[in-house]
C-alpha cells in the first residue's frame, strides 16, 4: 500500500512538471470576447496540457485593432505560434507570415479538412495552397413574418422573383420586403453566386465582375432598390418586428436575437435559406459565408506544438463545447463551429439547425482575390454609383470590373517575388 502511494505521488508530481515545463504556444482568437476567451482557456487547461504537456496562452484579439497587431507583430517576427485572420489570410501568408498546412502536415490535413464546411475555404486557399483552417462557421440568413405571408396569401418565397412580383402588393398595404442596407458587399455576394458569378476569378489576380453571369446579378441586385422598391437603409430588426419589414436578412445570430428581443412574435416568424435564383433546373440561393481563420506562424518556433493544438481545437468534442457554452452564456449571441458534425451537436431547435446547415452548405466559398480589402471598395463603389448616381448599371460593374483588373495586374507584378521566394522556401522542409 506504501509502495503504491509512493508511487502514485511520483507519477502526479512528474506529470505536474512536465506541465509546468511544457513548451508554451499562444493563439490569438479574432472577433472572440473576453468571456469566450475563458471558456476556450478553461477547456485548455481541464484537457489539452494535462493529455499533452504543452501550455496555451489564449488571447482574444479585437476586430478593430487586429490587422495592425497582426502587421506589427509579423514585421517584428515577434507573433503568437497561432494567429487568427479574416480575408486578409492568403496575402499574410504569400508575404511570408504564415506556413503552407497542407504541405507542413498533408496527410493530416487532408483528413481534418474533410470533417469542414468546404464554403469557408476559399479566402486561404491558393492553387494547392492551404494557408488555414477554420474555427467557427457565419453567413447570411433570412427570417419571414410568417403571419404577414399568410395575410398576402403567400407561403415563404424561393426566389427572388417571386419577392420582387409580391412586392406591389405588400407596399399597398404599407409593408415590404427588404435585403440589407443597399451597399452591403456581402448582401450582393449572395446574389452574384446565385447568378454565377463572382468577385475574383480563380487565379486569384483577375476580377470576375465582367462575366456575363456577374454583370446579369449586378443588374438584378440594383433593381431591388432602384425598381422594387427595396428600403435603402435597414435599421436593426426593429422594423420586421414591427411588421413593417417582411424578410430581414442578417447573421446566423439573427434567430437567437429574434428569440431573445421579440418573445411576442413566437409562432409569427421563422427562418428560412435566403430567396435565390433558377438556373438550369435548379434553384441557387447560396449566401456570403465567413469564417475566423487559424493559421500557425512562420515565425513560430513550436510548429509541431501549434499543429497538435489546432487539432484537438477543432475536432468536434471541443468546438461542440464552446459553441453550447457560448449560447448557454451570451444573452442573444451564437458561436458555430466549422466542423460538420459539431454543428449537428449544436443546442438549437432541430429545425433552426437545418435551415443553417443548408444555407452554409449551399455558399460559394469566397476565392482568393489578391489585397481583397482593397479591391472590394471596388464593388461597393458600382454599387453606390448605379443606386444613388443613376449610373447604368451594366457601365458601372464594368468599370468596377477594369479598375479592379488593372489594380491586380500591378499586384501580380509585386507578388512575384513573393511567390517565387515562397516556392523555394516550401520546396525544403520547413525547420521547427
Amino acid at each position: 500500500m506504501r509502495k503504491a502511494l509512493i508511487f502514485l505521488c511520483f507519477a502526479f508530481a512528474l506529470g505536474a512538471s512536465v506541465t509546468a515545463t511544457g513548451t508554451k504556444i499562444e493563439i490569438w482568437l479574432l472577433g472572440w470576447t473576453n468571456e469566450m476567451g475563458r471558456i476556450a482557456q478553461e477547456l485548455v487547461d481541464e484537457r489539452f496540457t494535462p493529455e499533452t504537456g504543452i501550455i496555451v496562452d489564449v488571447k482574444p484579439l479585437a476586430y478593430a485593432d487586429a490587422g495592425n497587431k497582426v502587421l506589427l507583430a509579423l514585421a517584428s517576427r515577434d507573433t503568437p505560434d497561432i494567429i487568427s485572420c479574416g480575408t486578409d489570410v492568403a496575402d499574410l501568408a504569400l508575404r511570408g507570415g504564415l506556413i503552407d498546412l497542407a504541405a507542413f502536415k498533408p496527410d493530416e490535413y487532408a483528413e481534418l479538412e474533410q470533417k469542414l464546411f468546404s464554403s469557408v475555404m476559399g479566402p486561404f486557399t491558393f492553387e494547392a495552397r492551404r494557408f488555414a483552417l477554420p474555427s467557427d462557421v457565419s453567413c447570411l440568413v433570412a427570417a419571414y413574418r410568417t403571419d404577414i405571408l399568410a395575410d398576402l396569401g403567400m407561403e415563404i418565397p424561393q426566389t427572388w422573383e417571386e419577392v420582387t412580383s409580391a412586392q406591389p402588393k405588400a407596399l399597398a398595404r404599407g409593408k415590404t420586403f427588404a435585403f440589407m442596407r443597399f451597399d452591403e458587399m456581402w448582401a450582393f455576394y449572395c446574389m452574384i453566386t446565385q447568378y454565377g458569378g463572382n468577385f475574383f476569378s480563380s487565379d486569384g489576380f483577375s476580377s470576375a465582375l465582367d462575366r456575363p453571369e456577374s454583370v446579369e446579378a449586378f443588374k438584378a441586385y440594383v433593381e431591388l432598390f432602384t425598381k422594387h422598391g427595396f428600403p435603402k437603409e435597414v435599421v436593426g430588426v426593429t422594423p420586421f418586428i414591427e411588421g413593417e419589414q417582411i424578410l430581414y436578412v442578417d447573421g446566423l445570430w439573427l434567430y437567437p436575437t429574434i428569440e431573445t428581443v421579440a418573445p411576442q412574435l413566437k409562432g409569427k416568424w421563422q427562418v428560412s435559406l435566403l430567396p435565390g435564383v433558377e438556373r438550369d433546373g435548379k434553384l441557387y440561393n447560396g449566401s456570403s459565408p465567413g469564417s475566423v481563420l487559424l493559421g500557425i506562424s512562420t515565425y513560430s518556433k513550436h510548429k509541431e506544438e501549434a499543429w497538435e493544438f489546432l487539432k484537438w481545437f477543432l475536432g468536434t468534442d471541443v468546438l461542440t463545447e464552446v459553441a453550447n457554452q457560448v449560447l448557454a452564456k451570451g444573452s442573444g449571441y451564437m458561436w458555430l463551429p466549422a466542423n460538420k458534425v459539431a454543428m449537428q451537436n449544436v443546442n438549437l431547435p432541430e429545425d433552426v439547425k437545418k435551415v443553417y446547415f443548408d444555407q452554409i452548405e449551399a455558399c460559394i466559398p469566397i476565392p482568393y482575390g489578391v489585397n481583397a480589402g482593397v479591391q472590394f471598395r471596388y464593388v461597393v463603389f458600382a454599387i453606390q454609383n448605379a443606386v444613388l448616381q443613376g449610373v447604368d448599371p451594366e457601365k458601372a460593374i464594368l468599370d468596377a470590373a477594369k479598375a479592379m483588373n488593372d489594380d491586380m495586374a500591378r499586384r501580380k507584378v509585386e507578388y512575384k517575388r513573393f511567390l517565387d521566394e515562397f516556392d523555394r522556401q516550401n520546396a525544403k522542409p520547413l525547420k521547427q
